[in-house]
């Protein structure tokens, strides 16, 4: 073979793996909803009864917030809840379950060296009577930027960090009001912190993340056996601290930040991608109206997929949230 007929060769080689490599992209339409009153990053929101809620996190100036702030897509309206009888707090964390919310943990204002600032507490919300149920403490200080599941009678959450990376799986036993933790094993994704995850159906995903280096990895798991698998990772840049969502189909990822310094390519993204459990693949969605974006919320409102608030790459709040027309 001469030297131009193995370039030639070459060439194609480059040529077939690029192709093999492209990632899909896929036009969604998106429409503007109406903003929320106080811009609020790092907060946590879930859904019920055909209404968001949107729990605490920080305001422009940094300070820390207690408030419950609930969305109408019916009339695209934002209410003003109250306080929740929490301290303030971001990073903390909320699921439903048989009709109420569950939320808490998250890190308080103060010295991150300060055990107390690692907020153990545990609450049960019912909306409908706002009666708030004080329950069992969290049982270790890992509680900043765990990631909810619910399985059976369990509001599982996991990877959470109390400053150290973590591949932590702790579950609330609603029946008995317990947590359990069960025992680290290195067969799961790698420790992280800022990782995402979302259920399809009864399909739980988790992913992503920090832990030193910026990650992209993506993994399906079986929560109550503890069973990990690898799934095709993140196209592109690892990154940390997006906003995440499911419908019945997808799995979103908003923005995020690939953590790095101004001269080692630090970048906060704006564009957002959908992850197809059946066919193990990512889409790319396109740019997000409102750019670059990290610490947002995302959450699915009958079949709907709504995201927006946190801040932009210069950390100025963001008050828009948007809802994608599938």
């Amino acid at each position: 073979m001469t030297k131009g007929e193995r370039f030639i060769v070459c060439l194609l080689a480059v040529l077939i793996l690029s192709a093999c490599q492209r990632v899909p992209e896929v036009e969604l339409s998106v429409r503007t909803c109406a903003p929320i009153p106080e811009g609020v990053a790092s907060a946590c929101a879930c859904v019920l009864d055909g209404k968001a809620y949107v729990f605490g996190g920080r305001d422009k100036d940094g300070h820390y917030l207690d408030s419950v702030w609930s969305y109408d897509p019916q009339t695209d309206r934002w209410t003003n809840m109250g306080s929740t009888p929490m301290r303030p707090r971001v990073k903390s964390v909320c699921a439903v379950y048989d009709g109420a919310i569950y939320t808490g943990l998250g890190f308080g204002e103060g010295n991150v060296y300060i055990d107390s600032c690692y907020l153990r507490e545990w609450w049960k919300w019912e909306p409908g009577t706002n009666t708030w149920t004080r329950l069992a403490d969290y049982e270790s200080k890992r509680t900043i930027s765990t990631v909810p599941y619910v399985c059976d009678n369990r509001i599982y959450t996991i990877y959470g960090t109390d400053g150290c990376f973590s591949r932590d799986i702790t579950y609330y036993d609603v029946q008995t009001d317990t947590w359990h933790t069960e025992a680290e094993d290195w067969h799961r994704a790698k420790s992280v912190f800022g990782g995402v995850g979302a259920k399809v159906q009864d399909r739980c995903f988790f992913g992503l993340g920090n832990n030193t280096s910026n990650l992209n990895q993506w993994y399906e798991v079986h929560l109550p056996t503890d069973t990990w698998m690898q799934r095709a990772s993140l196209p592109g840049k690892g990154r940390a601290l997006s906003a995440c969502c499911a419908t019945d189909q997808y799995i979103y990822i908003f923005g995020g930040h690939y953590l790095a310094g101004e001269l080692t390519g630090g970048e906060v993204f704006a564009d957002y991608l959908r992850y197809d459990p059946l066919k193990d693949q990512w889409e790319r969605c396109g740019v997000m109206p409102c750019g670059r974006a990290e610490n947002q919320i995302a959450f699915t409102i009958n079949g709907k997929v709504y995201f927006g608030l946190g801040e932009d790459a210069e950390g100025k709040m963001i008050h828009s949230l948007y809802c994608i027309e599938e």
